[in-house]
């Protein structure tokens, strides 16, 4: 088979397919295992099932080996069972086979059933049809209930209900076509997710292109809960926050707050997600990126496990899509080779990405696994498209002057670092972006030797950057050496010289990264009392104003951080390295 022929053949077939460059672990079955709901599950007392059970018949699968079931990615007490499981080839079905079930879940409480999930397979010839799926139901459960509704993020969705002694099963399919039985207590409402903890947000409505590429902030504001400056003002969790003020661009976070995790999760609640960020153009959403694993905050995956939700995404979303992916060509580098599968509908542009993470010398581990969207005008130079990349005039008509003396470059995109210690990655990305160079802070992370507990020294950091700028066609220049900052005690660059290279590049519409001591100095705003107050720092230079004497500059901390100020003398005291990266040229 030819190499053109052997990528149209994974790409029709994608829930084969295993990240290209990866080697393949995955234990090979020699048989598909049969598993059935109805094993454990007592139609007439469903929520009599107890923890003992359950174990006593699945182990049986298991013979001695890995158990068929696993963790529920959802809740810790809960148990799920998958047909895309990496252990098992598994063949999942219910109600006597008549029903091909994707993911089966139950969760306990003092180890009895509390509640229980199952998820149609997606294109089962049974599941595109709710009538037929409704009148099977019927037929174990009798009389429907009142019809109800649950309100998702996008839509109130119909739900049949059917009401037993103590609980009611309930049944709906969703915008994006997938069919959910949610088993549960009389009374609670079945859109609850009492799988997930308080602070949750589920991001299916992500999928939905007919809706979301019409959101505005305040349909954003209106589908999700807003994170409030004012935290005794909060009625509800917040599920995201605005990174700028100008609010462009929205950040869903599972390290949104220091004391307790937010549970994000897509696919029917089948696969968690680390962090979303949704880009707006002229008012409308335009562009989504969603991290479902970047090492930085997951930690460690195995590989068997990175290729089971790499799997797992991209059979959904070609039930999402509706049409097969192609492999997309990116500009990889040598230090992270990235490779991504897109899919392209009248709809929306989907492109998946991850790191080729057996490159013997380079990259022997999974990195991140990310899923960029993008509305279909809108896939840019982000979506691994073809770039001229930024052009000097360009970067000329970014440099901005106020009647007041400020001199400083717009356009400078906002990225939240978060919880983590990356301030010299999210500065990078923003630089990158910025420069229309496609890598985000994850990945900058892995290029620059960042730990994301404690961050880069600025040795370490210089060193890193100038290994990079090849890999990227950039420039990197130390315009202030830490190494070389001091010759027998003296600066060896002035006050005067300073100003001189903020003036000259701020000039050029190239923003400098400045590598500083944080907290010595008085700055304007005042730093906030939430974050980090002293200890090393990177932040961009991005103006100047000589009439008051003030550096202009932002911090990758979010909304609130865009323009900030501090007196050029006091600047020129705390720095301890600036530095330019910026296209070959300038």
């Amino acid at each position: 088979m030819n190499r053109k022929l052997m990528i149209s053949y994974w790409a029709c077939w994608f829930g084969c397919l295993v990240p290209m460059g990866t080697a393949q672990t995955n234990p090979t079955p020699s048989a598909k295992l049969d598993v059935s709901a109805d094993a454990v599950l007592n139609w007439d007392d469903l929520l009599g099932l107890t923890r003992q059970k359950y174990e006593s018949v699945y182990n049986q699968f298991s013979k001695g080996n890995l158990p068929i079931y696993e963790q529920s990615a959802s809740r810790s007490e809960g148990y799920a069972i998958s047909a895309y499981s990496d252990k098992y080839d598994i063949n999942l079905t219910a109600f006597a086979g008549a029903l091909k079930l994707s993911l089966f879940e139950v969760f306990w409480e003092d180890d009895k059933a509390r509640s229980i999930r199952m998820i149609l397979l997606p294109g089962d010839k049974l599941t595109t049809q709710p009538a037929a799926v409704y009148a099977l139901l019927a037929s174990h459960f009798g009389k429907e209930g009142e019809d109800g509704k649950i309100k998702s993020t996008l839509e109130t969705i119909p739900v049949k209900q059917w009401l037993k002694a103590g609980y009611g099963v309930f049944a709906y399919q969703d915008s994006t076509g997938r069919f959910s039985i949610n088993v549960a207590p009389t009374g609670r409402d079945p859109a609850r997710r009492e799988t997930q903890p308080e602070i949750s947000a589920n991001l299916d409505a992500l999928l939905n292109f007919t809706s979301l590429w019409k959101w505005s902030p305040a349909d954003l504001e209106k589908n999700y809960v807003l994170k409030l400056q004012d935290q005794d003002k909060q009625q509800k969790p917040p599920q995201f926050e605005w990174v700028s003020s100008a609010k462009d661009r929205a950040r869903f976070s599972r390290h949104m707050f220091s004391n307790a995790e937010t549970n994000l999760t897509m696919f029917g609640g089948s696969i968690k997600v680390e962090e979303a960020i949704l880009e707006l153009v002229n008012g409308k959403t335009a562009r989504v990126t969603i991290s479902f694993y970047n090492r930085g905050d997951s930690g460690d995956i195995t590989t068997k496990e990175f290729d089971r939700i790499f799997k797992l995404i991209g059979q959904n979303l070609g039930q999402v899509m509706k049409v097969a992916p192609k492999r997309q060509i990116l500009s990889s580098n040598a230090a992270l080779p990235v490779t991504g599968w897109n899919w392209t509908s009248p709809s929306g542009v989907a492109l998946l990405e991850y790191n080729e993470y057996n490159t013997p010398g380079k990259v022997t581990r999974p990195e991140f696994l990310r899923l960029k969207l993008a509305a279909p005008n809108q896939a840019d130079w982000s979506m691994g498209k073809m770039a001229t990349g930024v052009q000097r005039m360009e970067l000329l008509q970014r440099v901005k002057k106020t009647t007041e003396g400020d001199v400083f470059i717009s356009g400078v995109p906002m990225v939240d670092q978060g919880q983590k210690g990356y301030c010299v990655a999210a500065s990078c990305q923003r630089l990158f972006e910025y420069m229309r160079i496609p890598c985000d802070q994850h990945e900058m992370a892995k290029l620059v030797s960042i730990d994301a507990g404690s961050g880069a020294d600025i040795t370490t950091m210089q060193k890193s950057l100038a290994k990079i700028d090849g890999a990227f066609n950039v420039t990197f220049k130390p315009l202030v050496n830490p190494e070389q900052y001091y010759y027998r005690g003296k600066r060896r660059v002035s006050e005067k010289e300073f100003i001189s290279i903020v003036k000259e590049y701020t000039d050029k519409g190239v923003p400098l990264l400045w590598g500083l001591f944080l907290g010595q100095k008085p700055e304007d705003p005042p730093l906030p009392g939430g974050g980090q107050i002293s200890g090393g720092h990177m932040r961009l230079i991005i103006g100047y104003n000589l009439a008051k004497h003030q550096l202009l500059f932002t911090d990758s901390w979010g909304a609130g951080h865009e323009v900030k100020r501090m007196t050029l003398l006091d600047a020129y005291d705390v720095t301890l390295g600036l530095y330019s990266m910026a296209p070959r040229g300038f």
